[in-house]
């Protein structure tokens, strides 16, 4: 038996945090170019925009300039949402930065920032989200973790804590949203070459994950994402999918 899975978003609405760069710059570029209306969320786009020059697909991507650990300029994003849109099929939630730094050197305020954006940034979306989703009956949520929440690295501590956090809350937005046919799924994508790695990574972890994972395109990532926010994935909700690299030759 042949399976042939086709992912059509002519009309779909996709909100994307951290859209400026990185994984969520592919996931907007590609979503954009096969139809869909893309709310690309990030503090700032220039990554993104440069990379496109169809006009007519950059029409499709509606930039917002928003920080997303500061709950009014998240609620007024929102605001925006439902005022230009009819509804919202998947929110990516992928804001996040990263430093490194040990935690006896970390000061609170460092801590609480890191925190602040990848753990409670989701919050703020999801508290936005989830109402809209829940009125339609219908749409898709995807947080990101990392292999650092499972094992840790030197320096990545409010990194790592911060991913963990998200896989509990993740999954406990699936059991909420369980009746009304909304799914919320989490992505430990592996490391890939985006400025929230390659901007902190040391010459010395850069090559230990060359010489064994690998460090690959974001692009690669892509496939995976639409499948959560796609119909294809309409049974699966409250998952950590763990994104395999193959080696190469595979």
């Amino acid at each position: 038996m042949t399976i042939h899975a086709e992912y059509r978003f002519e009309d779909a609405v996709i909100l994307v945090t951290g859209g400026g760069s990185g994984i969520g710059a592919a996931l907007t570029a590609y979503c954009s170019a096969q139809g869909a209306e893309v709310i690309a969320v990030d503090i700032a786009h220039d990554r993104l925009l440069d990379q496109i020059d169809d006009d007519a697909q950059r029409a499709r991507i509606d930039v917002q300039v928003v920080d997303v650990s500061d709950g009014t300029q998240v609620d007024k994003l929102f605001d925006h949402v439902r005022a230009r849109y009819d509804g919202l099929d998947a929110a990516v939630l992928g804001a996040a930065i990263q430093y490194r730094i040990d935690i006896a050197e970390m000061t609170p305020e460092q801590w609480r920032k890191v925190i602040d954006v990848n753990l409670t940034g989701v919050f703020h979306c999801m508290h936005n989200a989830i109402p809209i989703f829940k009125k339609q009956r219908k749409g898709a949520i995807v947080t990101f973790t990392s292999g650092l929440a499972l094992v840790g690295w030197t320096g990545a501590g409010a990194y790592a804590a911060s991913k963990a956090a998200l896989i509990g809350m993740t999954k406990t937005a699936a059991y909420e949203l369980r009746n009304y046919n909304v799914r919320a799924n989490v992505l430990s994508p592996g490391v890939r070459a985006t400025p929230i790695f390659l901007d902190v990574a040391s010459d010395k972890e850069r090559k230990f994950y060359e010489e064994s994972i690998g460090v690959t395109p974001p692009e690669d990532v892509v496939p995976t994402l639409l499948y959560l926010i796609s119909e294809a994935s309409a049974n699966l909700t409250g998952v950590v999918i763990e994104h395999r690299i193959s080696p190469a030759g595979e």
